[in-house]
């Protein structure tokens, strides 16, 4: 049971030291968002069942299967896995996806009907005055998809819808969830180089993913021109628009 154990850690910390040098060096991860991301989940999963089992395995080892942690011996041992199981418990709170302040107040104003709301390609969108280019996904049941004036107005038609595509495949794919948790993990091990590395890989893959599944509702040429006129200046739009050009 020993073995087990120490072999199932040391798988675990392979998984955590070698996943994300693969993940985050493959070509392929560009053109396979959704899979990639699948990917890291996966990885993460390894890493923490193989060392979370192993560790136990290698705890319970020669010990009587009626009283494996021997909590009948002293009343210690019953705290010592009590406080064990608070520190799971915490780390479990700690990572829960928290939205941020800009999603709440943002909730709001369509709560309240304060941001003015009209259909964009069979999609309700919240409408906000404001001159700066900006459209963003708020997760939850008061959210939905926003886009300012600003960037409205400098779009054409199927450009606009392209970018409303994007942001509701962020709702559909629960984008969110995957980021929130990524982020989070990150925040709790944030020696782990590994933790460091999915966050930021999860920040791209996603838009990668959201452009996909608007190009195919809205086609290729259309989203990259709205990505061009939205976000056409940084790294990360330039590499999107690239994407569509392929």
């Amino acid at each position: 049971m020993v073995v087990v154990g120490v072999v199932l850690i040391t798988l675990a910390l392979a998984v955590v030291v070698l996943a994300p040098r693969f993940l985050t060096r493959s070509a392929w991860t560009i053109d396979r968002p959704r899979t990639a991301l699948v990917s890291w989940s996966v990885a993460v999963l390894l890493g923490v069942v193989g060392f979370v089992v192993g560790t136990t395995l290698v705890v319970v080892a020669n010990r009587p299967v009626t009283d494996p942690f021997r909590l009948g011996e002293s009343p210690s041992h019953g705290l010592n896995i009590g406080v064990a199981l608070l520190a799971v418990l915490a780390f479990v709170v700690a990572v829960r996806v928290r939205p941020g302040p800009e999603h709440e107040a943002v909730r709001e104003a369509m709560r309240s009907g304060a941001t003015p709301h009209r259909e964009i390609d069979g999609t309700p969108v919240a409408v906000v005055e404001a001159d700066h280019a900006l459209a963003c996904a708020v997760p939850g049941r008061a959210g939905g998809v926003l886009v300012s004036t600003g960037l409205a107005d400098r779009l054409r038609t199927d450009e606009l819808e392209a970018v409303v595509a994007h942001e509701r495949a962020h709702l559909t794919q629960r984008h969110a969830i995957a980021v929130g948790i990524a982020e989070s993990i990150e925040r709790a091990v944030p020696w782990v180089p590994g933790a460091r590395a999915m966050a930021r890989s999860t920040r791209v893959l996603v838009e990668f993913a959201a452009d996909d599944a608007a190009a195919r509702r809205v086609g290729r040429d259309a989203l990259r021109r709205a990505v061009l006129v939205a976000d056409g200046t940084s790294a990360l739009g330039a590499i999107r628009a690239s994407r569509m050009s392929s």
